[in-house]
């Protein structure tokens, strides 16, 4: 295997390690892995960066959330260079996943046992008997990244280089697009024709208002948000209305709108409270955002409604399989700025500061590119 490197040996490789105790990524050099059986390796185009990633470097001063030491990175985009002895021995596998098939990467790594309280019953996504990737396994912020097969998702068309399915791009729908669509698709219901409230217009928002409005249609979507410009760029992408937490509902009562769903995905007890006031009777909240270690709801308002509180945590592999399919046809046009995985650090506290608007993907030294934004130009 060829060093993408010229400081670096050909057998190992630049990444950047979560430490208990820094709230830094690490800079290390790591042998390039070797797939296991069930393993296939990737070349990394491209990584995202979260605010979960915020949280974990954050926490990591006290208490860390996750043991050990392993690569960071739970959103991945690139091209399968070598099998695992399972997978090149498996017609299916083999084909699925032929070397240089361009691929996303789902975080949740799912065991996908039958017998699995979790997969045999419809909720790979919070399947935790292996691992999430770089959430406690060595992920994608690295030039390399050993994953299992049945946690790899082909990308339609196989063409890093089209535009609309970018890595940056693909590697965002890995969490930024799959978490509001298996929130607003799987644990919401969201039918057609239904209000649905979005609360927190980041990065996962903004892709929320995309599905909510061109995947599931939704009859009317209302985003809010306390930043003008997110609020900005929820309308351009299509949201009916947006506005701040504290006029929402003034505007619901004027619009006469009736909330079928809230999506919370800020997680604080503020957005709870507009939560349960704004939602119907027999209406639906879902919370995906973190926030708040905890918070607490009205037992006299909640009951009164008949108000169904669910919890929603990222997605499985068809939920990923879907969002890419979304992303290919045009019906959701993530927004993502590309830079260079050396700037992980200064990403991390961009992010903290709230000075991104959508996502961020790094590109490994060996695959930038002269243009390091790749958004999707709304």
């Amino acid at each position: 295997m060829t060093s993408t490197n010229s400081s670096l040996s050909s057998d190992t490789m630049v990444a950047y390690r979560f430490v208990p105790g820094k709230t830094e990524p690490q800079r290390t050099v790591v042998p390039i892995p070797t797939p296991a059986e069930d393993e296939v390796l990737i070349k990394v185009l491209a990584a995202g960066v979260c605010h979960s990633d915020v949280h974990l470097l954050e926490a990591s001063a006290t208490q860390p959330l996750l043991p050990g030491t392993y690569i960071m990175g739970h959103e991945g985009a690139g091209i399968v260079v070598s099998h695992g002895r399972d997978v090149a021995a498996d017609p299916n596998n083999a084909r699925r996943l032929a070397i240089g098939t361009y691929v996303a990467v789902c975080l949740t790594n799912a065991c996908g046992a039958r017998e699995c309280d979790a997969c045999g019953r419809g909720f790979a996504n919070v399947c935790f008997n292996e691992p999430m990737i770089g959430l406690g396994m060595d992920g994608c912020w690295a030039e390399y990244v050993k994953v299992r097969a049945i946690s790899v998702v082909p990308v339609p068309g196989n063409n890093p280089k089209d535009s609309r399915m970018a890595p940056g791009i693909v590697a965002a729908a890995t969490d930024a697009v799959m978490t509001p669509y298996h929130a607003l698709k799987r644990a919401a219901g969201l039918e057609p024709g239904q209000t649905v409230v979005i609360i927190g217009c980041g990065g996962l928002g903004i892709n929320a208002v995309q599905v909510a409005k061109n995947v599931l249609r939704a009859g009317t979507v209302v985003a809010s948000d306390l930043r003008a410009t997110s609020l900005s760029i929820a309308r351009n992408v299509g949201a009916d209305y947006a506005v701040r937490p504290d006029e929402l509902k003034a505007l619901l009562e004027e619009k006469s709108l009736r909330v079928d769903v809230v999506l919370d995905l800020v997680g604080q007890q503020s957005t709870v409270d507009v939560a349960t006031d704004i939602v119907r009777i027999g209406g639906t909240i879902v919370l995906v955002g973190l926030g708040s270690p905890t918070v607490g709801f009205s037992p006299l308002l909640s009951t009164m409604k008949q108000t169904t509180i669910k919890g929603s945590f990222g997605g499985d592999y068809d939920d990923l399989k879907e969002c890419l399919d979304a992303i290919a046809e045009g019906r959701v046009r993530p927004q993502v700025e590309e830079r260079p995985m050396e700037e992980c650090g200064q990403v991390i506290h961009d992010l903290a500061e709230g000075k991104i608007r959508s996502r961020v993907a790094l590109v490994p030294r060996s695959e930038r590119r002269g243009n390091l934004s790749l958004s999707a130009r709304l």
